[in-house]
């Protein structure tokens, strides 16, 4: 029987960035093994993650944490699930990361769309009444201001990677992944590179592993630049000291926004 791997669609509540379809593998893999999932083989760039049959990858430099949020949105809102995938709305309000008027094009325009309605809801009121510079991303504190799933709203947790908070945090956040939540991720660099590395500067997304492919002690990662989940052991997140792919070429995790009961 010929090998298969993974591929992630958007096609339902929850099921964003945790639904497996099973294809066959005609692309370089990681060997076998708990990174890999249950049992199963994971593509060496990760698992593309695709709306309406276009990757789900941020629009611009200054969108990781828009697409992060969106897909955070996606995954417990069915009509922005629906929207995205295939331009229609269901009856009933309308989600806020959807634009007033039509968008022309497809799926790809859609997400690209969505991240622009989120980019600037979370520009407002940034510091104070005043807005964050639109060329500086997003700020993890209107980030989990405007994050918005299910039960839960999200509070700001920092991340040292070389402590035991940090690995307890990390810890939180398998455990939040359990329970269904998916959890945005801050990463950055070092004061080794600079002071300009050693604030948060990208932002991905831990999200809830399939039905019965729960593997202790490891973290599923959408990064947006790359457009695909990554499975990853939490262990290789701490005390790092190079870059790591699935922090989007940065080499910590700086910061967490952890979900609370609402």
């Amino acid at each position: 029987m010929a090998s298969s791997w993974h591929r992630w669609q958007l096609t339902a509540p929850l099921a964003a960035l945790s639904r497996p379809v099973r294809t066959p593998s005609r692309v370089p893999r990681t060997s076998t093994g708990p990174a890999g999932g249950a049992g199963g083989t994971e593509p060496a760039d990760g698992l593309p993650v695709l709306l309406g049959g276009a990757r789900a990858r941020q629009v611009d430099e200054t969108t990781c944490g828009s697409a992060v949020l969106v897909m955070l949105a996606a995954t417990g809102d069915p009509a922005l699930a629906q929207w995205l995938e295939t331009g229609r709305l269901p009856t009933g309000p309308r989600p806020p990361e959807v634009p007033e008027g039509e968008v022309p094009g497809g799926a790809a325009e859609r997400f690209a769309a969505a991240q622009r309605q989120v980019k600037a809801a979370t520009g407002r009121r940034a510091l104070g009444p005043l807005p964050w510079p639109a060329g500086l991303g997003t700020p993890p504190w209107t980030a989990a201001r405007e994050a918005r799933f299910p039960g839960v709203r999200y509070r700001v947790r920092p991340v040292d990677d070389t402590t035991d908070d940090g690995a307890a945090v990390l810890g939180l956040v398998e455990a939040a992944n359990r329970r269904g939540h998916p959890v945005p991720l801050y990463t950055g660099g070092d004061v080794r590179g600079g002071v300009a590395h050693a604030v948060p500067r990208h932002v991905v997304l831990a999200v809830p592993p399939p039905p019965g492919a729960a593997v202790p002690g490891t973290l599923r990662l959408y990064e947006p630049s790359r457009g695909s989940v990554l499975t990853v052991p939490s262990a290789d997140l701490l005390g790092r000291t190079a870059p790591h792919r699935a922090l989007g070429g940065w080499t910590h995790v700086v910061a967490a926004l952890l979900p609370v009961p609402a």
